[in-house]
Parts: structure tokens; sequence; C-alpha cells
């Protein structure tokens, strides 16, 4: 396991800066471009609007930051180590740890599936939510790994598609559920005390839910679609955004019900996973 701690850098620059303004941010992004080229544009959209909005938001959670360049490194330890002892993969994984402008929280990338990136600032600072997101990335590597494991060829699975993403952000919050057991079930869908309403929204309306994602899925998949489910800017159906992640871990738990936990987990390997995700979404 390696690890890279970019925050003392952004700090450096912050406590630097009596009243940063945006020429000094933009400043900064330009300085340590290596830091940030595999966040912008894909996971952060870089505009005047964004960087602005980052700054006026900065002050409210800098000792949260200080305080997560501190603990998150034991606690990705600690929980990259649960994983080895469970499943025994060998991942030999790579983080970054970095300060950024209030995009995504955490991503692998899309080149390299043993690097995972933490954007701290958009994070809780509380030990038990870092783990969670923790696992829930390393969740997504052991996904893919098991998968690798067991000869699956990715060339035949459908990335752009939303029940591709359902069963992999299902796994993913398994896997979280999995090896940082014991905690609130918001807490998995969140990574923080604030969720229970969000996870409520899905328990009230579950029917409606899968019924809607249904009509989405069995449609020409599409960015607005993909936003509405599993991005936070979505959350036009049901007041609550990322809905799709509740509703695919509710579908990865049944299938490890019914089949066990390795065949559920590598199922899109010799199996048809999106007509069995359109039965389930049916029933």
């Amino acid at each position: 396991m390696q690890y890279e701690n970019n925050i003392p850098v952004f700090l450096e620059f912050w406590e630097s800066n009596e009243e940063p303004a945006l020429a000094d941010l933009e400043s900064y992004l330009n300085e340590h471009v290596e830091i940030y080229e595999k966040y912008f544009p894909m996971h952060c959209p870089r505009t005047e609007e964004r960087l602005s909005a980052a700054l006026q938001k900065y002050e409210g959670k800098i000792d949260d930051i200080r305080s997560i360049s501190a603990s998150l490194p034991a606690v990705i330890r600690e929980v990259d180590e649960k994983y080895e002892q469970t499943f025994g993969l060998g991942l030999d994984l790579s983080f970054k740890l970095m300060v950024g402008t209030f995009g995504s929280n955490a991503f692998v990338t899309r080149d390299n599936r043993r690097e995972i990136y933490f954007a701290v600032e958009k994070l809780s600072a509380e030990r038990d939510h870092l783990k969670v997101i923790t696992a829930h990335e390393i969740g997504h590597v052991t996904h893919f790994a098991m998968g690798t494991r067991d000869g699956l060829d990715w060339s035949t699975v459908d990335w752009g598609h939303g029940l591709t993403t359902l069963f992999t952000e299902g796994a993913a919050t398994y896997l979280s559920k999995r090896t940082v057991p014991g905690l609130q079930k918001p807490v998995y869908f969140s990574f923080d005390d604030e969720g229970e309403p969000w996870v409520k929204c899905y328990e009230d309306n579950k029917a409606e839910v899968k019924r809607r994602f249904l009509e989405d899925a069995l449609g020409e998949w599409d960015m607005a679609k993909e936003r509405e489910w599993f991005r936070l800017s979505g959350g036009a159906y049901f007041g609550y955004n990322r809905i799709g992640y509740i509703l695919g871990t509710d579908y990865v738990e049944q299938l490890v019900e019914r089949i066990g936990e390795d065949a559920a987990l590598t199922y899109w390997n010799g199996n048809d996973l999106k007509a069995d995700i359109v039965e389930w979404l049916g029933k």
C-alpha cells in the first residue's frame, strides 16, 4: 500500500494568504497541476463559479481538513489490512489525499483501478465516517479484482449503462458494510450522520423507486439519468440525490442471500446481469 498526502500543500497555500482571492486559488491550482490532473474536469468542473464558491466554503472546513490530514492515513491502513485479511487479493493500492473544490469526495481512477483519490474537503472528520468511505472505495477495487480473478472479459461490461452502475455501487456499499460493520445504516450511504431522511425516503417509496428506475433503465440511458440516480446533482424524482446507491445495495444484498457472496459479487461473469436486475426491479 502506498499513499501520497497532498493536504499539507493546500494548507500551506491557505495559511500563507490572509484572504485568498480567486486569482490566488487559480495560481495555486496551476502550480500543482500534478495533484489535480485526474480531478479536473472528470470529477469536478473547473469553472470560475465553482472556484469562487469553494473559496467561501473552505473556512468552515479548514479544521476538519487538518484533522483528516492527520487521521486518514492510519484509517486507510486499517481498512486496507481488513480487506486483505478478509479477501486476500493482494491489491497493492495507491491512495492520493488532496483538497479539491467541492466536487467528488472520493473516486477510483479510470486509467488505474488500483489508485484511489480522496478530496477531503467533502468528508466528515469522524473516524467511523472516514472508515466507511475508505471501505466503499476499496470495495470498488475489490469488486473489480474479484472479476479479474474469475476471468471476467471486461470488454463485455457495458460501463455506460445505469444497470452496471447500480451493480457496482451496490457491491461497493455491501463490501463497506461487510468490512466496517455495526454502524447505523445511513452512514454507509451518506458517510456522515445526516443520511437518515435519505434512507427513509427510499424505504417509504421503495416500490416506486424500483418502478421509476426500471422505466429509465429500459429506455436509452443518458447523462441526465446518470445524474439523477448516481450523482450529487440529482434528486429531481424523490428529493434526494444518489437514490440509486441504496437501490443497488438492496439488489446486491438480496443476490447474496439468493446465491451466496462470492457468486453474487462475480455475477457479471457468465450471467446476464442486466436481465437479472430488470427482473428484480419488476417484482
